[in-house]
């Protein structure tokens, strides 16, 4: 019963911590209210590690993200067709991501 309470007590720490390290980051990296965040990923041709970046960008917006409009922009640049569909196909998965091409995107921020 003993080993129980200690691995129990062990599992409620790490949780507080991580929430602790998760608040602290948001807290130091908040901004204004009507601001959100724009994760810009380029991809270019035969881009192995695509899968891995588009991830890593949605996993950092997640984490720092409140219920704002924040998103993952995954940037065109001449990639090839493989590459497309596996970002097409993350980009479905997370509904934040978007994929653009280099006009659609400069159409958008001007």
């Amino acid at each position: 019963m003993e080993i129980f309470s200690v691995v129990l007590l062990v599992v409620f720490a790490v949780i507080g911590i991580i929430s602790l390290v998760s608040d602290l980051t948001y807290f130091l990296f908040r901004s204004k209210k009507d601001s959100s965040i724009m994760f810009v990923t380029p991809i270019g041709k035969n881009c192995e590690d695509a899968e891995l970046l588009l991830r890593s960008a949605a996993a950092k917006v997640k984490w720092v993200s409140r219920g704002r409009n924040d998103c993952v922009i995954c940037l065109d640049c001449d990639m090839d067709d493989e590459t497309k569909k596996i970002c097409e196909n993350i980009c479905r998965e997370y509904g934040f991501a978007k994929l653009l091409s280099k006009k659609e995107f400069y159409d958008m921020i001007s």
